[in-house]
């Protein structure tokens, strides 16, 4: 394959961009890392994501921001802010439908090169621990509207869930803030889908 950069267009909240953690350790960075090693293609991404936004916040952000007509990849991960605020499933699938219609535009129509990632689990984290049960019922009924609603659009979906559950017991898998997945969680994320986003690209 010809060393041709690609381009990666990020869509999310805190679990995109990285709270808590060095900048180059998020997850789309870590991604557009291991794709250079494997592939030797260099992978210009750009984040459009916040701290605490919500599926709302994010529409409001892509509008503000200079983007280019395409990329090459796209990837979404919403929706904690919007179940950790108590609003309306409805409205949040309503926001996330038009979510998935931006991603498809951005990815010039082209649904194999977009991915949504999964909410991970902030119940099992020092955080979350209080509302654990709560918290895991909640996040269930969110990440399989998502799922269903990426099956209905062919869009795949990338379960990351379980693999947040296991900072309850491994400390160097959540960030300083006890809350947030650290550096060594978003590799296993990216370990987990690597090879399929890979294929995506060729």
């Amino acid at each position: 394959m010809e060393n041709k950069k690609k381009t990666y267009l990020a869509l999310g909240d805190s679990y995109t961009i990285g709270t808590s953690i060095a900048f180059s350790d998020n997850f789309p960075n870590q991604l557009a890392d291991g794709i250079r090693k494997k592939i030797d293609t260099d992978v210009e991404v750009r984040i459009i994501a916040q701290n605490a936004w919500r599926t709302d916040d994010l529409q409001r952000g892509i509008k503000r921001a200079d983007l280019e007509e395409r990329y090459d990849l796209v990837s979404l991960l919403i929706g904690v802010n919007n179940q950790y605020q108590g609003l309306p499933l409805e409205d949040f699938e309503n926001d996330f439908r038009n979510l998935v219609e931006t991603a498809i535009q951005y990815s010039g129509g082209e649904k194999n090169h977009i991915f949504v990632v999964s909410i991970p689990n902030y119940g099992y984290t020092p955080f979350g621990k209080d509302k654990k049960i709560q918290t895991t019922s909640e996040l269930k009924i969110f990440n399989t509207s998502i799922q269903v609603i990426c099956e209905e659009q062919k869009i795949d979906f990338y379960n990351v869930t379980d693999i947040s559950l296991e900072a309850e017991i491994k400390e160097e898998y959540r960030a300083k803030d006890d809350l947030h997945p650290s550096g060594e969680q978003y590799a296993v994320w990216v370990s987990s889908f690597l090879e399929n986003v890979i294929e995506k690209l060729q």
